[in-house]
């Protein structure tokens, strides 16, 4: 009879263990997966830019397209603006009480990590990721959303949008509080990117982390 695979006896279980039927396959040959954790983008943390947004249709659909293409690039940018006035100032008055999301900006380590999450969706306002942790890299894993080309089901499975090697996670910072479940990621080039997370998965997270 065959049986699942398990850890030893008396070894400890794999973090986020319940994600390895989605995510095995995402791991190469020969690497090896020390965890997994749940998280979220603090919700400090703002969309990118326009200019640091990949174009998914490409300047060949702009001009196959035409008005259409004009307008729609107009649309997202009127719901850029109408972010910035709104949710954009509460999200300044938080910051007073709670601190920054996101510092030394987008072309930062930091930065390019908070692209690569957001970008699992097309309008880039993806918070949900998971950090696989092998004793190669932190694969940073979303779901295949809004990706044109593909069946409902590989839409709904899981896809690698980046990884970070090793060196440039320096720090795991816990910051919950009454208010808060917070945890900041200090990368190596000292920007910062603060993260929802729950107490087990920042649990898992801070023994994963650097030491």
């Amino acid at each position: 009879m065959n049986h699942p695979a398990h850890p030893p006896y008396g070894a400890p279980p794999l973090p986020g263990a319940q994600h390895l039927p989605e995510v095995a396959h995402l791991v190469a040959p020969g690497e090896q997966l020390r965890g997994i954790v749940d998280t979220d983008l603090c919700d400090l943390v703002r969309r990118p830019p326009r200019r640091y947004r990949k174009d998914p249709s490409g300047r060949a659909a702009g001009t196959a397209f035409g008005c259409l293409f004009v307008f729609v690039n107009l649309a997202e940018y009127l719901a850029d603006l109408v972010e910035d006035c709104t949710w954009g100032l509460v999200r300044s008055l938080r910051r007073l009480f709670r601190g920054r999301g996101l510092t030394r900006g987008w072309q930062s380590q930091a930065g390019r990590f908070v692209i690569a999450v957001r970008s699992a969706e097309r309008s880039y306002d993806n918070d949900d990721v998971l950090l696989l942790f092998t004793d190669r890299r932190i694969l940073l894993v979303g779901n295949g959303d809004n990706v044109s080309g593909r069946t409902l089901d590989d839409r709904r499975a899981k896809r690698v949008l980046g990884e970070l090697p090793h060196a440039q996670l320096v720090r795991v910072q816990p910051r919950h509080t009454w208010v808060s479940l917070r945890a900041d990621l200090h990368f190596a080039d000292g920007s910062r990117a603060a993260l929802d997370i729950g107490e087990n998965d920042l649990a898992a997270l801070v023994a994963l982390g650097p030491r």
